[in-house]
């Protein structure tokens, strides 16, 4: 029971958190960038509107900042391949294109388009628009309110204490963040930033929505705080997982969703069905939920009104979230997502290995769950 590459690729540049090793970030490409304030800190806006249809991010003073030198990154580059064309004699472009961006309270999410080889990477791109935000920030830090603790969940953080220059001192003051003039810059950003890389047609509307989409996921968030707050050691069985959702759900009779790549199509659509149909009787669906197949049922329980429980490969930091398809079905209680894995999320493909072990997980769940029930 549940108790609560080519010669020049991206390895050049050793502050992304990088999606493909093999890509070159010189090259032509879209690319979808998030960057996190250090600590994350809500420095940046404020969750506005009445209603999940109407919600949006107010930008700070400093908001409008990051906007601004975003926008500006097409000049700057331009300005800058000019330079250099000037100097060394050999025709130097750098042609980039700005497709969508979102302001949130303590992140940036940013789609660009890189329409011409370049001689510089993404990342250097990325860190001249990081260095200018940083030093607007500390250009405003009088008058930028600062938080002694990171916001969890996109929780609004009690205690805000306004900046203040310290009388006699010479210092610009922000609570525990402090900097005596002539002192380094104080850090806007976290450590690098995620990028992903556009690879299939029709991905880059979907990366637009999920940019977009960011303001009502953050209020729906925040209406079901519960529900996204990551629990540690829910013990369940011989297991001990990290958890996100509904944890109830391990209380119900569970039934494993594995589609085997050796059935026929006559065989997948039994299956599938039987494991709806089960779920319409009361039981919980437990899988990793990895093939399409799976994922139809998935998606086809949700659709019902019914209950899943997804098995991770990745470990939950305390800021995880469940990806923007699942925030709705977590948001309503028909969702709990777990892990066993531990130690420092990483972007990367799952194993076949992983798939293997964690719907062996799921099938000896279901297994025990129902022996469970048989005999209480």
């Amino acid at each position: 029971m549940p108790s609560t590459l080519s010669s020049r690729d991206s390895r050049s540049v050793p502050e992304m958190h990088q999606r493909s090793l093999r890509h070159d970030y010189h090259g032509r490409g879209i690319y979808l960038v998030t960057l996190c304030t250090e600590g994350r800190r809500p420095l940046l806006g404020s969750l506005v509107g009445s209603s999940l249809a109407d919600a949006a991010i107010e930008p700070t003073a400093l908001g409008r900042e990051v906007l601004h030198c975003w926008e500006q990154i097409p000049a700057i580059q331009r300005e800058l391949a000019a330079k250099k064309s000037s100097q060394t004699g050999q025709p130097c472009v750098r042609d980039i294109s700005l497709l969508e961006r979102q302001l949130m309270p303590d992140h940036f999410h940013g789609i660009l388009f890189v329409r011409k080889e370049m001689d510089i990477a993404l990342g250097d791109v990325i860190r001249g628009f990081m260095v200018g935000c940083t030093k607007a920030f500390n250009g405003l830090s009088p008058q930028v309110p600062q938080l002694a603790s990171p916001q969890i969940c996109g929780a609004p953080n009690q205690g805000i204490a306004g900046c203040s220059k310290a009388p006699g001192e010479g210092t610009v003051g922000c609570g525990a963040y402090s900097r005596r003039e002539g002192s380094p810059l104080l850090p806007l950003w976290e450590k690098g930033y995620h990028d992903r890389l556009l690879t299939h047609e029709g991905q880059l509307q979907n990366m637009i929505d999920y940019v977009r989409d960011n303001p009502r996921r953050l209020m729906l968030r925040r209406q079901h705080r519960d529900l996204f707050i990551v629990q540690r050691n829910v013990c369940y069985l011989q297991w001990r997982f990290s958890a996100i959702g509904r944890v109830q759900l391990l209380d119900a009779p569970l039934v494993a969703v594995h589609v085997r790549r050796y059935f026929n199509e006559e065989q997948r659509r039994n299956y599938m069905n039987s494991c709806i149909l089960a779920a319409r009787r009361g039981a919980v669906l437990v899988s990793p939920f990895i093939s399409e197949h799976e994922k139809r049922v998935r998606d086809e329980a949700f659709r019902e009104g019914l209950f899943c429980i997804q098995l991770c490969a990745e470990p939950f930091s305390d800021y995880h979230k469940p990806p923007g398809e699942l925030i709705e079905p977590c948001s309503n209680g028909h969702l709990l997502l777990l892990t066993l894995a531990t130690g420092t999320p990483q972007e990367r493909r799952i194993t076949r290995d992983e798939c293997s072990s964690l719907n062996a997980v799921a099938e000896s769940m279901a297994r025990q769950s129902l022996d469970n029930n048989i005999t209480s």
